[in-house]
């Protein structure tokens, strides 16, 4: 197996977002729909806006229609990407030195290009990545489903055993590896409620991918 690219997912991996998504979720969620608990959030941690309006209305009867509860989370996030979260320490470095190994970079995330766009202009790093990638290219279509990080392999024109995942979350290992992708899970110190058991390696610090073997 041949490493030729490394994906990114953005939450959790790129910011630390996920310290301030779980925190206004809850309040704004309780309010919706009455309920709501760690398994609740850890359920929809990975997942597009799209596809957690859809779990909120089949499993609790959600009642506000599709566009008002998007636009509603549209300035959940831009607080957060604007304002709250911070970039994950070691990102920059580590995406300098898998370039020196001449390794493709791409950001893929279930996040519309409207949140990723505001985090890059924030932090001035668009020129990181070859390729970057929402999940609005699939209508939407979030993890656990394969079908971004296959399409992101599509993208990069490389087979997806030839590429590195990093994720945070339960929804976005399943992802990768449906996917057949190599995954790496992020214990980022802040989704310790998240099950990454399925990845194939656990780092507590990003830097700890430029020591792995795996690129050799």
């Amino acid at each position: 197996m041949k490493i030729e690219a490394v994906i990114f997912d953005m939450d959790g991996v790129i910011v630390d977002s996920e310290r301030y998504f779980p925190v206004l979720e809850k309040e704004w969620f309780l309010s919706l729909v009455g309920i709501w608990t760690e398994e609740c959030q850890a359920n929809i941690t990975g997942r597009s806006a799209s596809d957690i309006y859809k779990v909120l209305k089949e499993q609790y009867n959600l009642k506000i229609a599709k566009n008002l509860f998007l636009k509603q989370y549209d300035e959940i996030a831009k607080d957060i990407y604007e304002n709250k979260c911070e970039l994950t320490q070691n990102f920059i470095n580590v995406a300098d030195k898998l370039r020196e190994k001449n390794l493709k970079i791409a950001l893929v995330s279930s996040s519309p290009y409207s949140w990723i766009e505001m985090m890059l202009k924030r932090f001035k790093i668009r020129d990181k990545f070859d390729v970057i990638i929402s999940a609005d290219e699939l209508n939407g279509e979030g993890k656990p489903s394969p079908a971004i990080y296959l399409h992101s392999a599509k993208i990069l024109n490389l087979n997806p055993e030839n590429c590195i995942v990093i994720e945070d979350s339960k929804n976005g290992i399943a992802s990768a590896k449906n996917a057949n992708m190599f995954c790496i899970g992020f214990r980022n110190g802040i989704n310790e409620n998240q099950d990454l058991s399925k990845a194939d390696k656990v780092i507590y610090d990003l830097s700890e991918i430029l020591s792995m073997d795996i690129f050799d």
